[in-house]
């Protein structure tokens, strides 16, 4: 074979010499690029520099003068009898892509160092970034490159599969990064561990850099850095180390050291990463994990803590079985104090599974425990059976042994170890057995164990076999030490409602001195319920509300026993919680609440609801803060209005010393809103109209309620009508009317303006004039407005304009009053036709009003005479409404709508002033005597 090998060239740019050595020159060509005896070695050509132009170079460590690079050009022919493809020749431009992509990743290799170096990244962000590109190349080189015609071997096979699919451009795209220098860059890298040897340290440090800049993956230049600025500038040293190791991480030795040199420098999370880079290439080392696991803790991070243990495991092999022990039962420990079981399981099915010979009674208490806490009973019973001396007998089959039963769990157990990476041993037997017939349970069986397999058959339905055994249980064992498992045995026994047999166990316990507890306690009266005894459950509750004051649980419990028992007072004590000392739970609030309703406690019943809302709705200091609430806008605005408010007068929108709430959920929302209805309608049947107010204006500031915005709205508007608020209730009712222009809310507004001390409404009438048709009820109140403020001229012409278009009989009656209000004032001209014209309309008013209001308009008619001075008139108009017979609606509501009391009256102050006595008292005696 005949090699074509190009000149290579070397610009020593940040060399001070003008030359190599020879020796250096010859021993490359000879050693490094000779493949075999009839390739063609290219000479080394060594360009010489004058001393100015080296000394004219500003290069600093971290930055890299651009120079012309190390031009190796690629051998051709490297393998005899290697033809290539034409698909594989066709692909030039795929091969310079791929070439431009080594060279970006390079580009990105040394950027992340130089962030690592200039202190923008940890080792850690380092190393995980970094890590992104080794995991293909480790996996590629674990069976490295022994030498150079083998590493190039593999990468021409490799290049050649690539390249000839074309159907997948991005698979050209994967090439093995170099972490070989080639035979020129070692002899150069030896000549900077000569300039170091001599001193020559600037020199050194600059062939090392540019050795980098060129094959930024290889780790002897930043090994050589570590060592020159070990002395002078430590953390550097440290910085290019840690590079070093990343770039040949399998030396486990080099991580330990480099981890101490991190604690050194309190840098505890470096370390940890160096230990992990250590466990890496020594996963087995068991010190690794243990000084690894003490910093993690120490850190604070018990996640990674745990996953090193459950790695370790894991790692470990039988032969370490006492390891294996150890850590199992370190992780188990830990997640079962946070609840994790299926995780603890895991850890002791590791035990269970490697190392069967190491297991005592402590791993079997642990695992059994588990079991049990997962509903994995069948196991849990099989595990029992393995590792005591407890037998069972079933009635498919009375020749069943024990060994029968260890034998099928080991092969189980054998079947599993094949892939530990499944989960825990599933519940389901893996053997069907028919039903248990017979067990027996010696006495050196551990008593936890007992319990356990007591719990066990309990659980499994066999109650009847259970409860043969439960008496040499409790008869043999002492309450004041296994209490605990007495409680055990008692709470399976109340999970299949077997609560007379679980009182059989909780009896002594009560009694006892170590036992007798408010949880105890509580099981009891559980008990006790169940059996259907109230009285004995509620002497229980009471000494669990005793141990125990804050268990809400139990007041719950106790108050629904006193509810049952009609014993409401005694309920309301128990559900009792200060809002000074305690944290308030809202349930119970809410019962409390629905209790001192129920038992007619009203003054305490809207306190104890309004410290209920008091949790999500903001306190109503003052009066002045309605106006920050009375707008149709959302919760949010308006609590920023109050707020904004509130900080103008030095104040916080929270309340100072405010009860504190647990969280919970309950009552629900519909829930808590029927009870702030109910509230409303109790304060406006005790006539409680400021209260009536308050509680709806406080209900505006809750987000709980926002799906009832309108709802709260109207209320606050009637709550305002029946407090005589009319600043508030206008402030509510003018939005109204804007949005809902229909007759009832024009009755809301005339109830408002009636009541009004201002005449803010006659420029939000006089506003929406111009938007109304001719005949409304806005033209009517305008008219009414103008009636009232005596300019009678626009009231009149008010009231014909829409007479003109819809006559009625109430504007024919308003057109009257506005006519008889003209006639009697002093200075009008033309009394008589205004009087003529009144009376006319009073006619018209009478024959528009019909039959059905005959009452009503003879005593508007007999009122206008009055007015005007002709009494004999008014007489005999009073004497007919005291004559006429009303109709069925006037006698269904006589308080509201007859009117003889009102006619009678006015009766007897006419013939008063006439001095006729006589006739004045028969009228108040017959008509207005109560």
């Amino acid at each position: 074979m005949e090699c074509d090998a190009s000149k290579v060239t070397i610009n020593m740019d940040i060399i001070e010499e003008a030359a190599m050595d020879v020796e250096l020159e010859k021993s490359t060509v000879d050693d490094s690029l000779v493949i075999n005896d009839n390739s063609t070695v290219a000479p080394v050509i060594i360009e010489e520099l004058d001393e100015s132009a080296i000394n004219s170079m500003d290069m600093d460590i971290n930055e890299f003068v651009e120079a012309r690079a190390l031009q190796i050009q690629e051998v051709k022919d490297v393998i005899p009898n290697y033809t290539s493809s034409p698909s594989c020749s066709s692909n030039k431009d795929i091969m310079d892509t791929e070439d431009q992509d080594m060279l970006l990743t390079a580009d990105e290799e040394d950027r992340l160092t130089k962030q690592f170096l200039n202190g923008e990244l940890t080792f850690s962000e380092y190393s995980s970034r970094m890590d992104q590109d080794i995991d293909v190349e480790t996996a590629e080189n674990d069976n490295s490159r022994k030498n150079i015609e083998m590493d190039r071997v593999i990468v021409q096979k490799t290049t050649e599969q690539k390249t000839c699919k074309t159907n997948n451009v991005q698979q050209v795209r994967h090439r093995k990064k170099r972490r070989i220098l080639p035979p020129v860059l070692q002899g150069l890298m030896g000549e900077a561990n000569l300039r170091f040897a001599k001193g020559e340290i600037d020199l050194a440090t600059k062939i090392c850099m540019e050795i980098i800049r060129q094959v930024p993956s290889a780790s002897e230049p930043f090994q050589t850095l570590a060592m020159i600025y070990e002395n002078d500038q430590p953390e550097k040293s440290l910085q290019f180390s840690l590079i070093a190791a990343h770039l040949s991480p399998k030396d486990a030795d080099q991580w330990i050291r480099l981890a101490n040199m991190s604690l050194e420098s309190d840098d505890i999370k470096q370390a940890i990463t160096c230990y992990s880079k250590a466990i890496q290439a020594s996963p087995k080392d068991i010190s690794l994990y243990e000084i690894r696991a003490q910093l993690q803790e120490q850190n604070g991070d018990k996640r990674a803590y745990l996953r090193g243990y459950t790695r370790l495991i894991h790692q470990l092999e039988a032969d370490d079985g006492e390891y294996i022990l150890k850590y199992a039962k370190i992780l188990a420990k830990h997640y079962m104090q946070e609840n994790n079981n299926e995780q603890a399981l895991e850890a002791m099915e590791t035990i269970f599974v490697k190392c069967p010979d190491v297991i005592t009674l402590e791993e079997v208490n642990i695992m059994t425990e588990l079991l049990i806490a997962l509903k994995q009973f069948n196991r849990c019973l099989d595990i029992l059976v393995k590792y005591t001396d407890i037998q069972i007998r079933y009635k498919n089959n009375k020749e069943t042994e024990r060994e029968e039963i260890t034998n099928r769990i080991k092969s189980e157990e054998e079947e599993k170890s094949s892939n530990l990476k499944r989960k825990a041993m599933s519940p389901v037997r893996s053997q069907s057995i028919d039903e248990i017939e017979s067990c027996d349970v010696p006495d050196n069986v551990a008593v936890d164990l007992k319990a356990k397999f007591l719990i066990t058959l309990i659980e499994l339905d066999y109650i009847q076999i259970a409860d043969k055994l439960l008496p040499k249980f409790y008869t043999h064992e002492n309450p004041e030490i296994s209490g605990d498992l007495f409680l055990d045995l008692a709470e399976a026994l109340m999970d299949k409602k077997e609560f007379q047999r679980a009182l059989v166990l909780l009896d002594p316990l009560v009694e006892s001195s170590n036992f007798s507890l408010a949880a105890v306690w509580l099981r009891h009266a559980e008990c006790w319920v169940g059996c259907n005894d109230i009285d004995k459950a509620i002497k229980s509750y009471e000494i669990v509300r005793k141990l125990s004051p804050q268990h809400l649980g139990a007041k719950l419990a106790l108050a629904k026993l006193y509810k049952e028992a009609e014993h409401y007072d005694k309920a309301i004590e128990v559900l009792y919680q200060d809002p000074e000392s305690d944290t308030l739970d809202p349930d119970v609030i809410y019962q409390r609440t629905l209790l001192l309703y129920k038992v007619g406690r009203y003054e305490e019943y809207l306190s104890s609801g309004m410290l209920l809302l008091s949790r999500h709705c903001v306190n109503i200091r003052r009066r002045i803060e309605l106006n920050a609430l009375a707008r149709p806008t959302g919760v949010r605005q308006r609590l920023e209005s109050l707020k904004l408010r509130r900080l103008a007068s030095g104040e916080t929108l929270e309340d100072e010393n405010a009860p504190i709430f647990a969280a919970n959920t309950k009552p629900s929302e519909k829930s808590e809103f029927i009870l702030f209805l109910q509230m409303c309608k109790l304060a406006y049947k005790l006539k409680k109209y400021g209260f009536l107010q308050r509680i709806c204006f406080t209900a505006l500031t809750t987000k709980r309620f926002k799906k009832k915005n309108s709802h709260l709205i109207f209320l606050c508007l009637i709550s305002c009508i029946h407090n005589e608020d009319s600043f508030y209730g206008y402030n509510i009712v003018r939005d109204i009317v804007r949005f809902c222009q229909r007759s009832n809310s024009w009755n809301l507004l005339n109830i408002i303006i009636q009541k009004a001390q201002d005449l803010r409404h006659n420029r939000f009438i006089m506003r929406l004039l111009g938007r109304e048709d001719v005949f409304s009820y806005l033209h009517i109140m305008h008219a009414n407005n103008c009636l009232v403020s005596g300019t009678y001229k626009y009231a009149l012409n008010g009231y014909i304009s829409l007479f003109k278009v819809a006559p009625s009989a109430l504007l024919a009656l308003l057109i009257g009053i506005t006519q008889l209000q003209m006639a009697c004032q002093k200075m009008s001209a033309k009394k008589n036709q205004l009087v003529i014209q009144a009376l006319a309309f009073f006619k018209k008013y009478m024959q528009l009003r019909g039959e059905d209001g005959k009452q009503e308009t003879y005593y508007n008619m007999a009122r206008a005479f009055h007015q005007i001075g002709l009494l004999p008139s008014a007489i005999h108009f009073y004497k007919l409404v005291l004559e006429e017979d009303p109709g069925d609606l006037v006698k269904q509501n006589a308080n509201l709508l007859d009117l003889k009391k009102e006619a009678a009256f006015n009766l007897h102050l006419i013939y008063l002033q006439s001095e006729n006595h006589l006739l004045a008292r028969m009228y108040l005696e017959n008509y207005i005597t109560i």
